[in-house]
């Protein structure tokens, strides 16, 4: 068995509330994947148990890294 991320891997659909408005934030992908303009094709570089993703809010556009804790599978 391995440890995956829930949301990379479509497991569990996570919200989070917007902290400067209360809106809906919705999930951009995995941080790394900001980097450049090919770090979504490099190796996956995650801390240790845990997932990067960063969050938009949909009225705002708040955005706000999330650790998302890895399952087993």
């Amino acid at each position: 068995m391995e440890k995956v991320c829930p949301v990379c891997n479509e497991i569990n659909d996570i919200r989070y509330k917007c902290r400067e408005c209360g809106s809906e934030m919705i999930d951009k992908g995995r941080k790394q994947e900001y980097f450049n303009d090919y770090s979504a094709d490099d190796p996956i570089y995650d801390i240790g148990d845990y997932c990067l993703h960063l969050f938009k809010c949909t009225k705002c556009d708040f955005m706000e890294d999330t650790l998302i804790r890895k399952v087993m599978m």
